[in-house]
């Protein structure tokens, strides 16, 4: 009997979390993305994962005259101190990055908007190359985030623009 109520609750537990949209994540589906240009002002690591998710895409440094085309105008990063101990000395970090794009699906049709993503990492003065790692790896972290976010915003404005 136990045994039933057991396989009830799962099964009403699943179509509760199925009737309420939860799905897991698949991999992003990047058809339609495959021709961007890219266009930055250095190789940035942004540029290089972008380029990498992309696949086909092509990277260049000068204004290309095919369409779609995003340009990396600039990414910008600022540290800030979050905590301190009770020395009074930095216990915790936080990165802030934003990255600012241009989006031209043609000469006349751009887009142009700013994305920001933050981390934060703990700092210990006895373990320098481990808190450097940590910074690093919340630099990359950071840096994901945007590229995530970057083709989202592309998918959703390249389908807007196609249905209008």
């Amino acid at each position: 009997m136990k045994a039933i109520y057991y396989n009830f609750f799962l099964l009403l537990l699943t179509f509760v979390i199925s009737s309420c949209g939860y799905q897991l994540r698949g991999a992003a589906a990047l058809e339609g993305l495959e021709n961007i240009n890219i266009i930055s002002n250095g190789y940035t690591n942004v540029s290089r994962l972008l380029q990498e998710r992309l696949g086909s895409a092509k990277e260049s440094s000068q204004n290309a005259d095919v369409y779609p085309v995003i340009r990396l105008i600039r990414v910008s990063s600022q540290k800030r101190q979050l905590s301190v101990n009770s020395l009074g000395r930095a216990d915790e970090y936080e990165i802030s990055k934003s990255l600012n794009y241009e989006l031209a699906l043609s000469e006349t049709l751009k887009f142009s908007d700013t994305l920001t993503a933050r981390a934060s990492y703990d700092f210990n003065e006895l373990q320098m190359q481990g808190t450097k790692e940590q910074e690093l790896i919340a630099n990359n972290v950071i840096d994901r985030i945007l590229v995530r976010k970057l083709l989202q915003r592309l998918k959703s404005t390249i389908k807007s623009s196609t249905t209008n």
